[in-house]
């Protein structure tokens, strides 16, 4: 027992010997510890603009925090660029609409879009196309809009597009099968295709004026009329079409 008395007694003897060295060399790290919080707490307070939000993200917010903020901020997005394309795809619509109505006669009007391809040696028949967009008047087919269709579909007008112009089209006088199959499907005899061109002269996609079998379509100077405000409708569909790349995704539209 006076061992372990005296034991206890040299234990606390040392101790008090070792305190203040202790403190020496423990002090400095501890102020250099507390400098560093101050300032890493005050760059999150600066950051945030108050000081209770700052000392929040610095001291509490968790790593599964910082991921529940970044995926609502994500879901966020996506729903403005939801909004963003239905606004954008009902302003199409009516700029379509616009376009039916000053081609008396016709039996729809659908706009389809070139994306995701690539020049390859044998020209631009490994590009794609969708119709992203189609209207009718009362009592017909708009037709279904479709996606992810070869480019080379559109060979019979192409070449007018990448110019610049627009192209009849007849029914009867169409060699490419898919695009002469599609009309069929359609119930279309005929269309007038026109570039949608934006400011900087880049081929986006086209708008197709269908007249079926029934219709009579424009001719003289009445298509020539057509012709004219069809160009002007393209443009606008394009800067709608850039605006919305801008804004979410590159659009995409079909035939």
């Amino acid at each position: 027992m006076l061992e372990a008395l005296r034991l206890i007694n040299t234990l606390i003897s040392m101790l008090s010997g070792l305190r203040q060295p202790l403190l020496d060399m423990l002090l400095p790290p501890l102020i250099t510890i507390g400098l560093l919080l101050c300032l890493y707490a005050g760059w999150h307070i600066r950051d945030e603009g108050s000081v209770a939000t700052g000392l929040r993200v610095a001291f509490v917010d968790t790593r599964a925090n910082r991921e529940a903020d970044q995926a609502a901020l994500v879901a966020a997005l996506l729903q403005a660029e939801l909004h963003q394309y239905a606004t954008s795809s009902r302003l199409i619509d009516q700029l379509l609409t616009a376009l039916l109505e000053h081609a008396a006669g016709s039996a729809r009007v659908r706009l389809g879009i070139i994306h995701n391809g690539i020049t390859g040696l044998t020209g631009t028949n490994i590009l794609r196309y969708d119709i992203i967009n189609a209207v009718a008047p009362p009592g017909r087919a708009a037709g279904e809009l479709i996606v992810n269709m070869p480019l080379s579909t559109w060979s019979e007008f192409l070449p007018s597009l990448l110019a610049g112009k627009c192209q009849e089209v007849l029914a009867t006088a169409v060699r490419n099968f898919a695009l002469r199959e599609r009309m069929a499907r359609l119930g279309a005899s005929s269309n007038l295709t026109c570039p949608v061109t934006d400011i900087e002269g880049k081929l986006l996609g086209a708008i197709f004026v269908d007249w079926d079998a029934a219709d009579q379509p424009a001719e003289g100077e009445k298509l020539n009329a057509l012709i004219d405000f069809d160009m002007r409708i393209g443009g606008q569909v394009a800067s709608v079409l850039n605006l919305r790349r801008n804004l979410t995704e590159p659009g995409s539209g079909r035939r």
